[in-house]
């Protein structure tokens, strides 16, 4: 039986390759969105993770809530065999734009599939957040819609909640309590059966696809002998109604599954050229088949929820193209060939992509690890001819069974890196970014406690209190490790 998941997490930090995810919530229903059952899931806060003051200041998991939990292990084989119950639709809130990402590096570092919930045994994806923008352009009587002080529309949850009053079990930024919140939209919007029914299919690849692929019959395309589409994201914000007219230029070349496109209501869009590639120098969209940027038709209803201001300054570029397109096309080419720079020192964690699908072998070692009893596993790591699945299986060792970092050499080099004490010796991730280190975190604190530590509450400041304790006690702790 096909069902949904709606899912909500909440984490350490923003970045998917060195935070973690602290609780996991879910509720299963059937299509009709009559409940199944439940489930409310707290981590451990690994000792090698440095908490992010942001992130904890806003869902506000402190270490009486988290000393609760279970281990990341044993919690990413749960939450991995949820999502990946036969016919389950897995559903969050910007889920495919935040949560999704945290998921499938909580199972790659755990060594479990980490794209299998998107396709395998009918498996599928949804974002609710993508979805209440099509109702919001195009079926606004299915909410009431909170509007911010300044006169603009939001898209924030917890608004949306408040304003059409969700029945929720607690407080925004509480797992399981925004789960409650999607739910609540889903029924709303399943209300408008035609549209609910054509939203899922923006998360199907293959009737993506289609729909791309129909889009030079509009008139405007066929004008200009160009794919035109407008584009529906979040991204865009309220002032041009999350949508944009955008071009299709083709295909990635080393990215199979990447379509690419370029936004057309942006004035001054072709005014910089880069002098060395002889190229206009402007910023193209990827979109993958299925993912959360929606691509309808330039049909008349949906054209003028534009604004005027954008529809000229769509047929403006549009005219440009034509006249320009020696160096359009030269810029073009130039996207479609372009690859992402290597990292030469990226950490092992954040090495999802970069290092490519595990091979068949890989998959046999990891398949003999999770098989093995606990107090055999770093005896039968050290015949692993996979140098990734070793150190990825002593690195889950250390981190959930207790293992002295003394059997895992590499990562006491990257405890000691996390100290923050030496900036030439961060651990990099997949975008060339860094994981937070005590130093940072501490800096980070010190600069929330000067500037907004009189406006908060007694709770707030409790857990402030906690967290540069903690933090405090991880230099201890990584100092002494050595």
């Amino acid at each position: 039986m096909q069902t949904f998941l709606f899912y909500d997490i909440e984490t350490s930090g923003l970045n998917p390759a060195f935070d973690q995810v602290l609780t996991f919530a879910c509720i299963r229903t059937d299509l009709s969105l009559n409940e199944i059952g439940r489930e409310d899931i707290v981590i451990r806060l690994r000792d090698d993770i440095v908490p992010s003051p942001g992130a904890f200041l806003t869902h506000r998991l402190d270490s009486k809530i988290l000393e609760t939990g279970i281990s990341e292990y044993h919690a990413a084989l749960k939450i991995h065999s949820l999502l990946n119950t036969p016919q389950t639709i897995s559903i969050g809130y910007n889920s495919l734009g935040f949560d999704d990402e945290f998921l499938r590096f909580l199972f790659y570092r755990n060594l479990l599939d980490p794209y299998s919930h998107q396709f395998a045994k009918g498996c599928g994806r949804m974002d609710m957040l993508p979805v209440t923008l099509i109702y919001y352009l195009f079926c606004h009587q299915a909410l009431s819609w909170p509007v911010l002080e300044n006169g603009q529309s939001t898209m924030r949850l917890d608004l949306l909640t408040l304003q059409n009053k969700f029945k929720t079990s607690g407080r925004a930024h509480e797992a399981m309590s925004d789960v409650e919140s999607v739910v609540g939209l889903a029924k709303r919007f399943s209300n408008y059966s035609r549209i609910w029914s054509y939203v899922q299919g923006f998360f199907d690849k293959n009737a993506d696809l289609k729909r791309m692929n129909s889009l030079n019959s509009s008139k405007l395309a066929s004008a200009y002998g160009m794919d035109l589409a407008l584009m529906v994201s979040v991204s865009f914000g309220a002032d041009c109604n999350y949508m944009a007219p955008v071009v299709y230029v083709g295909g990635s070349v080393p990215y199979k599954n990447q379509s690419l496109w370029i936004r057309l209501d942006k004035e001054g869009l072709f005014d910089q050229i880069d002098e060395t590639l002889g190229i206009y120098d402007l910023i193209t969209i990827r979109k993958k088949p299925g993912d959360q940027l929606f691509i309808l038709p330039v049909l008349d209803r949906f054209w003028e929820k534009l604004s005027p201001a954008s529809r000229t300054v769509c047929i403006r570029n549009l005219d440009f193209i034509k006249q320009n397109m020696s160096v359009f096309d030269k810029t073009v080419n130039f996207h479609q060939n372009f690859k992402y720079a290597q990292v030469p020192d990226i950490d092992l964690d954040a090495d999802l992509y970069q290092g490519g699908f595990f091979s068949f072998q890989d998959k046999k070692e990891i398949a003999i690890f999770h098989k093995t009893e606990e107090k055999k596993r770093y005896q039968i790591t050290q015949s692993f001819q996979s140098n990734r699945v070793r150190m990825l299986a002593q690195r889950i060792l250390v981190r959930n069974f207790n293992e002295n970092p003394e059997i895992a050499p590499e990562f006491r080099a990257h405890l000691k890196r996390m100290l923050g004490n030496d900036p030439e010796k961060s651990i990099k991730g997949y975008k060339e970014d860094e994981k937070l280190t005590c130093a940072k975190a501490l800096e980070a604190l010190e600069k929330i406690e000067a500037e907004k530590m009189h406006s908060f509450d007694a709770g707030r400041k409790d857990l402030l209190t906690w967290l540069k304790f903690h933090i405090q006690s991880q230099s201890t702790f990584f100092t002494d490790a050595f």
